[in-house]
């Protein structure tokens, strides 16, 4: 967190992506059918501690920051954070870009999403997985 507040002393926001790859098919990130019955097996007998020896927790926690290696960490530090769909891919699914904000400033992001929702407006823009009412 202190290196993170020692960049900041010279920048406002920090860009990063929001994930790794594009927006991958529903159902496709998460555990697999395999490990969903071994994590259901052993959670039936409260075995947190075997869960950890198999190396179940450490694989999911790979495979979650293999996707999402850059917002977990200001998860951590606490600096605010956003995401916005500022690309489309030829899919027509949204590209988030993740802004990164100076601690207790929230104020900046919000301000930096206006300017960016007047400049590339994404608010009647839907994904074709969108729920239309």
């Amino acid at each position: 967190a202190r290196d993170v507040g020692v960049f900041f002393e010279s920048y406002d926001v920090i860009l990063t992506p929001t994930v790794s790859l594009p927006p991958p098919p529903i159902g496709t990130v998460g555990p697999s059918t395999s490990e969903k019955a071994q994590l259901k097996l052993l959670g039936m007998f409260g075995s947190g501690h075997l869960m950890k020896a198999a190396g179940l927790i450490d694989q999911a926690a790979k495979s979650a920051l293999d996707f999402i290696p850059w917002t977990p960490v200001f998860n951590i530090t606490g600096h605010p954070a956003m995401s916005v769909p500022l690309y489309w891919n030829t899919d027509n699914l949204p590209i988030g870009v993740h802004f990164v904000g100076r601690f207790a400033r929230e104020d900046t992001l919000f301000r930096l999403a206006g300017q960016l929702e007047r400049s590339r407006p994404w608010f009647n823009r839907l994904s074709p997985m969108a729920l239309r009412f």
